[in-house]
Order: C-alpha cells, then sequence, then structure tokens
C-alpha cells in the first residue's frame, strides 16, 4: 500500500527544462570547482584525475574508458561522485 503522502506522492520541484538546462551544463568548469584535476587530451576532451576509474570528460558528456559507462553532467555527479539527483540539481544550476 502507498500512502498518499509517502516520498513516492511527492512531484520534483525540478522541471523538464531545468533538468534538460542541467544535463547541457559543461563539466570542465564543474569538476575544477569540485577539485579535480583535469588533464587535455586531445580534440577537446579532458582526462579526470582523482578518480578510481579512467573517466574522459567532452563539453557536457563524459565515458570511462574502462567500462564504456558514460553519460551527461547529472549522471557523472550521481554515478560517479555518488550525489543525490537534487544535490546534482542544484549544484549544475547554481
Amino acid at each position: 500500500m502507498i500512502w498518499p503522502h509517502s516520498d513516492m506522492s511527492r512531484r520534483s520541484p525540478w522541471t523538464k527544462a531545468d533538468i534538460r538546462r542541467a544535463r547541457h551544463i559543461p563539466l570542465k568548469p564543474v569538476l575544477e570547482k569540485l577539485g579535480y584535476r583535469l588533464d587535455p587530451i586531445r580534440n577537446g576532451n579532458y582526462l579526470v584525475h582523482d578518480i578510481s576509474r579512467e573517466i574522459v570528460i567532452k563539453d557536457h558528456y563524459w565515458v570511462c574508458t574502462e567500462t564504456g559507462t558514460a553519460g551527461n553532467s547529472i549522471d557523472f555527479l550521481v554515478k560517479i561522485r555518488g550525489m543525490s539527483f537534487s544535490d546534482s540539481m542544484r549544484l549544475l544550476l547554481s
């Protein structure tokens, strides 16, 4: 049974436009702000240091060269940094 006021019934404070905008925030300045070291490698790509996996970013996309996992700016913060979706949104849209 789902209670009417359970967490599942809450609406997200984020609109579709907010989410679309956050997905397209360039990762380089965000990661630098968070203290990651980035090295340019080629074609506008950067290698992200201080992460256990080899991650390459370009614009608002990232890929893990070891596993093939990839995603956008929100995905990086959620999957790689372990942040909640809401915390990721607040950081990206601040």
